[in-house]
């Protein structure tokens, strides 16, 4: 693809976007109901909605290990070995002997426990409800229907927008009226 090709295909795939963005503005503003796609007596209802969001925390700690620090060690015997002159293996290049000293410790009996901390992570995901406000066309039967946030008490609501639109109050736990009797029955 060319130079002049490539800007040609950018500025449709611009003019596209603002094509779709203004029919989607022009039917939410001719009052197109956002649930029902209905036309008749549609407003802006600004809406409590209750939605969950994970949430990560990181705690910390340690662990304790304990080991061992012997006291000093003395020579128990001093080694010498012969490497290198072994000619069992007929693949093995050929080398001479070479002497290999080595000297065996013993620890002594004065050991002593220590303990070490070691710090370690723990990632803990929550799940939390989380309060927002929007902003919807509806109608007056969507409106009745649509379900608002039910608020525990105690529970802190972020402030609604500033805007001229109808606040659906959202509902406390203790203002939720119980079931009708004989529902579900």
């Amino acid at each position: 693809m060319n130079h002049q090709s490539g800007r040609i295909l950018l500025w449709s795939m611009l003019a596209l976007a603002a094509v779709t963005n203004t029919l989607s503005q022009l039917h939410a503003q001719d009052g197109y109901c956002n649930h029902c796609q209905g036309a008749a007596g549609c407003h802006k209802v600004c809406r409590l909605v209750c939605e969950t969001k994970k949430v990560t925390v990181v705690c910390w700690g340690k662990q304790t290990e304990d080991f061992c620090v012997p006291g000093p060690s003395s020579v128990c015997l001093r080694h010498v070995d012969c490497v290198c002159g072994d000619d069992t293996d007929p693949k093995a290049p050929c080398s001479q002997p070479k002497k290999f000293p080595w000297t065996e410790w013993i620890p002594a009996c004065n050991a002593k426990i220590h303990t070490k901390n070691k710090l370690m992570k723990r990632t803990i995901t929550k799940t939390i409800p989380s309060f927002k406000w929007v902003v919807e066309d509806l109608c007056a039967n969507c409106e009745a229907q649509v379900p608002v946030a039910q608020i525990p008490p105690g529970v802190e609501v972020p402030p609604p927008p500033a805007t001229d639109a109808k606040i659906l109050p959202p509902v406390t736990e203790a203002k939720v009226p119980p079931p009708a009797a004989g529902a579900g029955s």
